[in-house]
């Protein structure tokens, strides 16, 4: 690579993290005085589900003593039996395959994501990357060098009139890019930045997993990055999924401590690195985070979360559904219950604090913007004819929900609306497949498509005769109407 760190002297620390890589792992761990979270009875009944082929548990020393005074991290990283009694979903979630020109590279929206390591510092249980740490897919990891050829050559066609938008961002993804050693992630940043990009996304967990990461070696390495690419701006887009990966608690109460003006204290090491990375002007920081059974699936403690994040300067960017990994019912929480409790969460912040919840699907990242009971007519005072009533409950059902396409690599689709009849089992929008009345996928005039379609059968018989003026006559529709 041209201009490569040959030229410099990026320094490395040595962590000791004490992974524990699997049950057998964790079982020394004990032995040697770890923090344990599982009964001997509850590792056997993992063993006998064979847990570690799906996904090998794994947690650092830092996280798992966190573990020993929270439930909600204790059930992120636990792994649990039944995460192998049902296997069904996606192998390659949201099929990003599909959008893989180049190996070990996305390009789905107006930015490229590269996949730079596979493994984590910890596993979070429900990780939608699991495929790719546990080498399932033909998902790769990405060459810097080829990707740069790649944004090269798009950039070209830009400029040329033969595609739409420049490529001016990356995220760098995996796995978690924070795992990398300091020379490694230094040549990602400087090929992207040698290549022409503006702005370069870390998606990283590891301020919840290891804060201890951010060392001094670490910051002389971006401020040499900086120093080098002064135009380019890095933005961390963390994932922290409870309040209690941030604030401290006294181990015996449980209970989160405050200091002597009322506010909550945070974990040293972690508010360190967060002020060490907010103190770059050329930093910013967002979060993102799924919701999820039985860890952050509560309207508290994600106000809480959106609270004390913006305090501590990062922005509050996405809550996802879970996706519909293989294994996926063991944690996700059903989309409609998930926005309902999202939408309690955004009660008493103010506009800065607030987020979207989103479903990242093959067509994108849909916002569910609403969810809507079904129309009360009696509660208005109407007589709504029987007839009348069946095709209402035909078209709205229960009551509908409603998602926006908030990113998209169909630009047609964009701010667009996919609506549904609701379904409270829905675990992900094939939940909804059968109940669409309005689809932005279709594009092309042909939203209307599903609802047309289901008119059709309500107003035809199977001779093909329209039962419309029927339906209308019989009703006494006119009548309702004046």
């Amino acid at each position: 690579m041209p201009n490569s760190r040959a030229n410099f002297l990026i320094k490395e620390t040595k962590f000791n993290r004490y992974i524990s890589h699997d049950i057998r792992g964790y079982e020394k761990y004990l032995k040697n005085g770890g923090a344990g979270i599982y009964s001997k009875n509850e590792i056997e009944n993992l063993v006998k589900a064979g847990v570690s082929d799906r996904l090998p548990p794994r947690a650092t020393k830092h996280y798992m003593e966190l573990a020993c005074s929270s439930d909600a991290i204790t059930n992120l990283i636990k792994a649990r039996p039944e995460e192998t009694a049902d296997l069904s979903g996606e192998r390659d979630p949201s099929n990003q395959l599909k959008y893989s020109p180049v190996s070990g590279l996305l390009h789905k929206y107006e930015l490229i994501l590269l996949y730079v390591v596979r493994t984590c510092s910890s596993w979070c249980r429900y990780c939608y990357r699991s495929d790719f740490l546990t080498n399932k897919t033909e998902k790769d990891i990405a060459n810097v060098d080829e990707v740069a050829a790649y944004i090269r050559a798009h950039n070209a066609k830009v400029e040329k009139g033969e595609a739409k938008f420049p490529i001016k961002e990356a995220l760098l993804s995996g796995g978690d890019p924070m795992v990398l050693s300091n020379n490694n992630l230094f040549d990602y940043l400087h090929g992207l930045a040698e290549a022409g990009l503006k702005t370069i996304r870390i998606g990283t967990k590891e301020l919840a997993f290891y804060p201890f990461r951010f060392d001094d070696n670490f910051f002389a390495m971006i401020d040499l990055f900086h120093a080098m690419h002064p135009s380019v701006n890095l933005a961390f887009m963390v994932h922290f999924t409870h309040p209690d990966e941030i604030l401290l608690k006294d181990v015996k109460t449980r209970q989160y401590i405050k200091d002597e003006n009322g506010n909550y204290k945070r974990i040293p090491v972690t508010e360190n690195a967060i002020c060490n990375l907010k103190s770059r002007p050329y930093i910013t920081m967002e979060n993102q985070t799924p919701i999820i059974d039985s860890v952050n699936d509560a309207a508290d403690a994600l106000r809480l979360l959106q609270i004390e994040l913006k305090r501590l300067g990062i922005n509050n960017h996405y809550y996802f559904q879970c996706r519909e990994i293989e294994g996926h019912k063991a944690f996700a929480v059903p989309v409609e219950k998930a926005w309902e409790i999202h939408k309690d969460s955004q009660k008493g912040l103010s506009g800065i604090e607030k987020s979207r919840f989103v479903m990242s699907t093959e067509a994108g990242k849909l916002e569910v913007v609403s969810v809507i009971d079904k129309p009360d007519f009696a509660n208005l005072g109407l007589n709504i004819p029987a007839e009348l009533q069946k095709i209402i409950d035909a078209i709205i059902g229960e009551g509908l929900i409603i998602m926006k396409s908030h990113r998209t690599p169909y630009l047609d689709m964009q701010g667009d609306l996919i609506i549904a009849r609701r379904n409270p089992d829905a675990l992900w929008i094939t939940g909804y497949e059968d109940r669409i009345i309005y689809d932005a996928r279709k594009g092309g005039g042909n939203q209307y498509q599903p609802l047309a379609m289901l008119l059709q059968a309500l107003f035809t018989d199977n001779s093909g005769n329209s039962q419309l003026a029927k339906a209308i006559e019989n009703s006494d529709l006119l009548n309702a109407a004046a």
